[in-house]
């Protein structure tokens, strides 16, 4: 029940609360309450409603019934919008309410820049929130899309490391274990691949090596088969008469026999060393000792060509080797440095003991051996001065087989020109006792 009794403490509050002007007129038209400064001019207008008289502004009643009415008046004197309710109380009371619409408006307005504002503030956060939310699902989704292109360019050292329980993490560790064996399977496969080239290397080397050989071996027979073959010839349709001449024949066909034979036996040695086929008979030798025994046994064929041998020992040194393979390695050269060494020339053979080696230097004095030249002289059948090797009975096979021999024990070798001759060396272990 709308009664003055019952309305006009709630009014006390609302007023202040809301900013709401309120009158409260009896029956009589007197003023019970007023909350507005110019308290008669309320009054008046609370009667023009009443009454209907016209009042000043822009007018809209926005709801109307037998109790109540709500307008819209736009007032033309102070240019400010009011919204307004008249009506009477059961008791026959008149109240009229006033309220500013301008204040209602800027708080809607500052109501709505605060939604704005917090709406704004509440997205933005919403998206930085939502951002770092996908990006913690789509993180390791990209790191597997990354692992799989790495795998793909064959790159196995990139590895997932997330720690996840999910199915992303059971697919980033199953990528792992594949990584893993893929990475191994290639490295495999590569090894493989690897040792297949080597093999077929290998194999196109000896096809290359044993055609060589074929034709160095025939051509080197061609010679001394052909002398042969005519020496023979001549002796059976009866060209040596005379005796001289018949011992001049048959001692060529033995010179070319024994050339022959000589090489048969070098290749025969130089095979076995070559294939692992030669017995080692390790021997604790004195190097000074050793060698001084083969220069004894060669100083004759030496002196024959009036060539001096100067030989220059070291202190009492052992060497672990096969006897007959370092004397294989020395005779060779020293026969070398004979059959190059220069007219009423010398030799000079020096041992030198290092730390842990003996080296052993073989020089002759004569022509150089041309620079282009000195890394093939230790290939099979070649050559520097063919018309020459073939006036000795050289066949270019001694040097391989130094060559085989030195390889084979781990040794070193070469060949060093000076201004008057020519030096060969080579290398090997020292026995230290």
């Amino acid at each position: 029940d709308y009664t003055v009794d019952k309305v006009i403490d709630e009014i006390v509050e609302i007023n202040s609360v809301h900013n709401i002007h309120t009158i409260l007129i009896d029956t009589n038209w007197n003023g019970i309450y007023g909350s507005h400064s110019n308290y008669n001019e309320m009054i008046m207008r609370y009667q023009s409603m009443i009454f209907g008289h016209e009042l000043s502004g822009d007018v809209e009643i926005i709801e109307e019934n037998d109790e109540f009415t709500i307008i819209r008046n736009n007032d033309k004197r102070d240019g400010f919008s009011y919204l307004e309710i008249y009506g009477t109380l059961e008791d026959g009371s008149g109240i009229l309410m006033q309220i500013t619409l301008d204040s209602i408006e800027e708080n809607v307005r500052i109501f709505n820049l605060f939604i704005i504002t917090l709406g704004g503030i509440f997205l933005v956060i919403s998206i930085v929130v939502v951002y770092f939310i996908a990006a913690g699902f789509t993180k390791p989704i990209k790191e597997l899309s990354y692992i799989a292109e790495g795998m793909s360019a064959m790159d196995f050292g990139i590895k997932y490391k997330g720690r996840d329980k999910s199915e992303i993490g059971s697919l980033g560790r199953s990528m792992n274990l594949l990584s893993d064996e893929l990475e191994k399977n290639i490295s495999d496969l590569k090894e493989a691949n690897i040792e297949l080239q080597k093999d077929i290397q290998i194999k196109e080397q000896n096809e290359i090596m044993r055609r060589e050989f074929i034709s160095n071996v025939s051509h080197e027979l061609k010679t001394p088969l052909a002398i042969i073959h005519g020496y023979a010839e001549g002796l059976k349709e009866g060209v040596g008469d005379d005796s001289d001449s018949f011992d001049y024949y048959c001692d060529v066909i033995i010179d070319e026999s024994n050339k022959m034979n000589q090489m048969v036996k070098k290749l025969l040695t130089l095979n076995q060393i070559e294939f692992g086929n030669e017995p080692l008979n390790l021997e604790q030798i004195e190097i000074n000792e050793f060698i001084g025994g083969i220069i004894k046994s060669n100083k004759l064929r030496a002196e024959q060509n009036n060539i001096a041998i100067d030989f220059n020992r070291a202190d009492r040194t052992f060497v672990w080797f096969d006897s007959m393979q370092l004397e294989e390695v020395f005779v060779n050269y020293l026969s070398n440095a004979i059959n190059h060494c220069s007219k009423n020339g010398r030799i000079k053979i020096d041992i030198i003991a290092e730390n842990d080696s003996v080296q052993v230097n073989v020089f002759n004095t004569g022509k150089n051996i041309p620079e282009c030249e000195i890394d093939r002289i230790w290939e099979k059948f070649y050559k520097v001065d063919k018309a020459r090797t073939r006036e000795y009975g050289g066949n270019g096979i001694g040097l391989s087989i130094v060559k085989a021999i030195l390889d084979k024990y781990n040794g070193k070798y070469g060949v060093n020109n000076h201004t008057d001759g020519v030096e060969f060396w080579f290398k090997v272990e020292k026995q230290n006792i």
